[in-house]
């Protein structure tokens, strides 16, 4: 779950990068071939987009086969996810890119504490977050037991 958070966490931060249009001759065979798309379509996006997509395959070339698998895992749930909880990952995102080092440390600390538990408990504290109408309330709960 947490791993899922910090790739979608990730995700967003690509997202606010300066954006500047790529031209389709720009691109390497294979980057056109993990963007999927022909020039027309190419040429028709913003260039805001066609500078993210570029980041995203050249990030995607760099992989390992391991780390492709976890990408494509985590993308699954994101598109699961509801507008919501996507905004609110967003959210929390640019709310992180704020904090002093010291906090982001302490949940950084937190972070391998969730990683570190059984499956199960990772399963039931995600559902349980799913279904809290106050996230925020949720999480600083949850950190008080564990701090």
């Amino acid at each position: 779950m947490t791993r899922t958070v910090w790739f979608l966490l990730l995700l967003c931060l690509a997202a606010v990068v300066r954006a500047d249009g790529v031209a389709w001759s720009e691109l390497s065979a294979e980057e056109r071939k993990v963007v999927g798309l022909s020039e027309k379509q190419w040429e028709k996006l913003p260039e805001e987009k066609q500078a993210r997509l570029q980041r995203g395959a050249r990030r995607w070339l760099r992989m390992t086969p391991a780390e492709r698998r976890l990408a494509k895992k985590n993308l699954k749930i994101w598109k699961k996810m509801t507008p919501q909880e996507r905004e609110y990952i967003r959210r929390k995102f640019q709310e992180f890119k704020q904090l002093p080092p010291e906090k982001k440390a302490e949940l950084r600390r937190l972070k391998k504490w969730f990683d570190d538990l059984p499956p199960e408990r990772k399963k039931r504290i995600l559902r349980r977050w799913r279904k809290a109408r106050d996230k925020d309330a949720f999480l600083e709960k949850g950190l008080e037991k564990v701090r």
